[in-house]
């Protein structure tokens, strides 16, 4: 199947690439978690913690290619990758009951091309997809990095992929910058952000990729972590308009994308989190045009759904003494339960200081990693760049054993 080469990943969506899931980012396709997950298999199917996994295949059109040698000496098992990056997927933008199942297989095929790569459906079955991975262009990303962004890029450009196998695009039609975006905004979620990537770039909503997807974490931000599922779900039976955006939220996305650039330039001197925390203005405050639910919620997978009001916040002095003297003590190596570590370190700061800024977070997370997890982070993260949401994310997404690598 001819396929023109793609300048970046595929900003072209084929015809009926329809759906899309959830994914938690507590799960990393690099390395299993400590929690063992329940996989079953029936005939020609697999179910990973509810969802439906379709039969997954790999091709690699050279063996000897520089850049099929950086993915298969990169330690990953792609098997888990695909498996997880489906999973993911589909638990980003859906729940086990409303996830689409029409996928019936999804084959990653590395080869030589241009560009970055591509999602495409099989000419005699579109429920068959084809992710196009260049290894031209891992081959580069090796070569700049010198091998240190080889995983997370694989990682990331898969997930992205992934997205576009399973997602809504309103029979075809859907706005190819909010596509682009959408899958962006999974592949941030999952916890593999490029270096490169920062909030605030582009000229409009739609430019598409990670321009859109910041834009897309503060719309997530305003009206509650439903939001880009309800945005996919709409999509699943209508035309695309920008009546989208004024069903959901009240607003053109013109008006939404001024009120974000707006909120980027009054943060621009601040380290402070990829998106702002809800404020007196803020939709999920329960004030007047909220965007918290809509009458033709008639089935729409994740479409509508009610946002919940800000929490409460609380303030007892003797408590704070002793989550200062443990938020001290606290600290994590790599070596046990990351899940644990963060809950306790977020419970702390809740007690301690429910408004603390993310520069003050990042500070005291940062110095509460040593030993394996402060080198992991070092590597990821020499520039000191990522803020604390960001930090939070990779960490959440990838578990102990990664770190012993």
């Amino acid at each position: 199947m001819s396929q023109p080469p793609r300048p970046r990943t595929s900003s072209t969506i084929p015809p009926i690439l329809q759906q899309t899931s959830r994914i938690d980012s507590s799960e990393n396709p690099e390395i299993m978690s400590d929690d063992e997950v329940e996989v079953q298999h029936g005939k020609g199917v697999t179910w990973r913690d509810g969802y439906r996994v379709p039969l997954i295949r790999l091709r690699f059109n050279d063996l000897c290619d520089e850049g099929s040698s950086v993915i298969l000496g990169s330690g990953l098992n792609i098997h888990d990758v695909l498996v997880e990056a489906v999973v993911g997927v589909l638990d980003a933008l859906y729940t086990p009951e409303t996830a689409p199942k029409s996928v019936r297989s999804v084959t990653l095929i590395v080869r030589s091309m241009d560009g970055v790569a591509y999602t495409t459906g099989m000419d005699i079955d579109d429920d068959h997809k084809e992710i196009h991975f260049s290894t031209d262009y891992i081959a580069g990303v090796h070569e700049r990095s010198k091998g240190k962004q080889d995983r997370q890029e694989i990682l990331g450009v898969i997930r992205h992929e992934m997205v576009h196998c399973f997602q809504y695009n309103a029979f075809g039609g859907a706005n190819g910058g909010l596509i682009e975006g959408i899958a962006d905004w999974v592949r941030y979620k999952g916890g593999f952000r490029p270096p490169h990537w920062h909030r605030g770039g582009g000229d409009e909503w739609d430019d598409g990729y990670e321009k859109t997807a910041y834009f897309l974490l503060w719309l997530e931000d305003q009206y509650g972590p439903e939001t880009v599922p309800r945005i996919n779900g709409w999509m699943k039976n209508r035309r695309y308009s920008d009546k989208l955006f004024v069903e959901l939220f009240h607003e053109k996305p013109d008006e939404l994308f001024k009120k974000y650039k707006k909120w980027c330039e009054d943060h621009k001197d601040e380290k402070s989190a990829e998106v702002c925390g809800s404020g007196e203005d803020s939709p999920a405050s329960g004030g007047e045009g909220s965007g918290a639910s809509s009458p033709h919620g008639d089935g729409d997978d994740h479409s509508y759904v009610e946002v919940s009001g800000p929490r409460e916040e609380s303030s007892v002095s003797e408590v704070k003494l002793v989550a200062r003297d443990r938020l001290c003590k606290l600290t994590y190596d790599g070596t046990g339960s990351f899940k644990r570590f963060l809950n306790s370190f977020e419970g702390l700061i809740e007690v301690l200081d429910s408004k603390m800024s993310d520069k003050e977070r990042k500070l005291l997370l940062v110095t509460a990693l040593n030993g394996n997890a402060l080198a992991w982070l070092d590597n990821i993260d020499p520039e000191d760049e990522m803020e604390y949401s960001e930090i939070k994310i990779i960490l959440e997404a990838n578990t102990s054993v990664s770190y012993k690598s």
